[in-house]
């Protein structure tokens, strides 16, 4: 009687529970045996490794056909696909394996022997704490590429702003973490981190062209004049971003204006 568990009613809603499978009130699974080593596995194969399973979808449908995948999900389609945080979450533990296995590599592949000491040292204290906040550095991302992206296409009307947020969650997360596993052995193969990115940086460009193409339906020519548009506008934001740093490292005190 120590492997059975007395279930009447469900753990995660509280309904009656005793002659279903599944509850009735939430959906979920009636659990009546504890948990085994064997069937943890066995869950892990059903949820993720499953053909049918809404992960294998989203994955594989995210490459072929974006718009029924975003598209369906801001118009509340929500059981055939991996939700638009759910997904994100899965991008970040993937990004994250891949950050912990190739963080001293990129450091060596880095170019901060080009700087002076001083330089060297800022240069790579931004590396440490790119790479130990990246989980929030990545989910910041999302605002600041839908609002570029909102911005370029803001004489369409069929997205608002909160939309290119949800097509940035799945389209921007998506890539990131596909790209995590080419880049991996990428970057104990080269030894310039400008090889990495001259890699990394179009790929995304390109998928997100191609996922807001779908989206919007409109011609080639159209989609490489918004994703120029795209590129100044985000050029920008760089170079006022990067002003904004300088500035408040002079005053932190972490540059020191040399003195005649």
């Amino acid at each position: 009687m120590n492997d059975l568990i007395n279930i009447t009613n469900c753990k995660n809603c509280g309904q009656q529970v005793e002659s279903h499978n599944f509850c009735p009130d939430c959906g979920a699974k009636k659990i009546t045996k504890r948990i085994t080593f064997k069937n943890l596995i066995s869950e892990f194969v059903d949820r993720f490794l499953n053909l049918d399973n809404s992960f294998i979808k989203t994955f594989t449908h995210l490459f072929t056909k974006p718009e029924e995948v975003i598209d369906g999900y801001i118009h509340g389609l929500r059981k055939r696909y991996v939700n638009a945080f759910g997904y994100f979450a899965i991008t970040i533990t993937i990004t994250g394996f891949y950050s912990f296995i190739v963080k001293d590599r990129l450091k060596e592949i880095m170019s901060f022997g080009d700087f002076s000491e001083q330089q060297a040292e800022i240069q790579s204290s931004v590396f440490d704490t790119t790479l130990q906040y990246q989980s929030i550095l990545s989910f910041l991302m999302i605002p600041i590429l839908a609002l570029l992206s909102r911005l370029v296409f803001l004489n369409y009307k069929k997205y608002n702003l909160t939309e290119h947020f949800v097509i940035y969650l799945y389209g921007y997360s998506h890539i990131v973490g596909v790209m995590a596993f080419v880049l991996l052995p990428l970057t104990f193969m080269v030894d310039s981190f400008m090889i990495v990115g001259l890699v990394q940086f179009p790929v995304y460009i390109i998928y997100m062209a191609y996922v807001l193409k779908r989206l919007y339906e409109i011609s080639l020519k159209k989609i490489l004049i918004k994703t120029l548009l795209f590129l100044i506008y985000g050029g920008i934001l760089y170079f006022i971003i990067i002003i904004i740093s300088v500035i408040f490292m002079i005053m932190s005190g972490r540059i020191e204006i040399p003195t005649k």
